[in-house]
Order: structure tokens, then C-alpha cells, then sequence
């Protein structure tokens, strides 16, 4: 199981456009990427401009899909300039879920 974490940080004057880009792209993977197991955006209570995705695929192939998918491009740019640095992303192999 490949697990992603990502956090992103927006630019606070456009914080609340960046989470209406990041419901789009969830409401798009749960109709299109079927393989994805958990694709869950989650914005900070303390810091609304701080977002946290929590992700998981079966496998690198299903990954390399969705990160290589006209979509997530798409985000892509919706996102520039929108945001304070490079999102922060980390990659892990599950050991074990309740989920």
C-alpha cells in the first residue's frame, strides 16, 4: 500500500479558493480513480490556510496515475501563485489501518 501524506500551505488571501479547487479535485477522484483507495483533503482549525492530504493506493502503479493524470495538472495550475512555498510531501508504505 502506498501512502501519501501532503501538506500545503496557501497564501492566506487565498485560502478559501485554494479548498474550493481541493473539493473539486476529491469530488473528481472519488467519479474517476477508481483504484485510489483514500483521497481525503483536511484543512487546519488553527491555520486556515494549512491543508493536509491523506492518500492511498494499492500499489506505485495507481500513484503514478493519479500523479501523472490531465487532472491533477490541472490542479497544478490552478494552484500557482496561490501558494506560500512547494507543498511538503511525503510518501510511506503502510504498515497497518483501521481506516
Amino acid at each position: 500500500m502506498v501512502v501519501v501524506m501532503a501538506k500545503i500551505r496557501a497564501k492566506p488571501q487565498h485560502a478559501d479558493e485554494v479548498a474550493g479547487h481541493f473539493h473539486e479535485m476529491v469530488d473528481w477522484v472519488a467519479l474517476h480513480e477508481l483504484a485510489t483507495i483514500t483521497y481525503s483533503c483536511n484543512r487546519s482549525t488553527a491555520e486556515p490556510s494549512e491543508f493536509v492530504f491523506f492518500e492511498r493506493y494499492p500499489d506505485s502503479t495507481a500513484f503514478d496515475a493519479h500523479s501523472k493524470s490531465e487532472r491533477f495538472a490541472q490542479l497544478l495550475g490552478q494552484l500557482q501563485g496561490k501558494l506560500m512555498a512547494a507543498p511538503e510531501v511525503v510518501m510511506m508504505e503502510e504498515v497497518a489501518a483501521k481506516i
